[in-house]
């Protein structure tokens, strides 16, 4: 564990000591077997879930292959890196800090219900109106489902790029292949869609 100096205010030193502990968690193959396996057991319930009330269709993404390179790129940015920084790193206890069970899962689901609201804000802020669905209760359970496998998966490893990585491969798997791309294609920014588009 990186140990942070002291400075004038500890809720700096707590943040900064989860970023560096976060970051310094690198992946190891039992690692990547973890990682295979909270994607396997989220897709075990997501996709009959998804599929059999209509939220995830079968359909893909027609773009081009620069397109569809710079746009898993700026995917692996936001919302993976991003939101699990937030969500995981800033609000849960890192496992090097010792915190007690009981203290650590109440800050989980602080954590699991900010990570819910967290899209229906950016529903009604980003997409609003568009259609994006992300205040679906369908879109909820399943964010809902993937923030606790990526709790559970931050819980056992302390890494960041695990559960940065799990995020990424469910949000691509989405947009490309069941149905997001279609639901994420009109962003709303106030009255006119962002430059940089999807």
């Amino acid at each position: 564990m990186l140990i942070v100096t002291s400075s004038a205010v500890p809720i700096v030193d707590l943040i900064t000591q989860r970023l560096l502990s976060a970051f310094a968690t690198g992946l190891s193959w039992p690692m990547g077997l973890l990682g295979l396996g909270a994607i396997a057991l989220y897709g075990l319930v997501a996709l009959p879930i998804g599929l059999r009330t209509g939220f995830l269709v079968r359909q893909r993404a027609a773009v081009s292959p620069l397109s569809l390179g710079l746009d898993m790129l700026r995917r692996l940015i936001a919302p993976a890196l991003v939101e699990e920084t937030i969500f995981r790193v800033l609000l849960l206890p890192h496992p090097a800090e010792g915190v007690s069970e009981a203290r650590w899962l109440l800050w989980g689901s602080v954590s699991l219900v900010a990570f819910v609201l967290y899209h229906v804000a950016l529903d009604q802020i980003v997409y609003r109106g568009a259609g994006a669905g992300l205040s679906d209760p369908r879109f909820l359970a399943l964010a809902g489902w993937l923030g606790l496998v990526l709790t559970g998966a931050y819980w056992l490893t302390g890494s960041l790029w695990l559960v940065v990585l799990i995020h990424w491969a469910v949000v691509l798997v989405w947009v490309y292949g069941l149905g997001g791309w279609a639901r994420l294609a009109k962003p709303v920014w106030g009255s006119k869609p962002p430059a940089t588009g999807l």
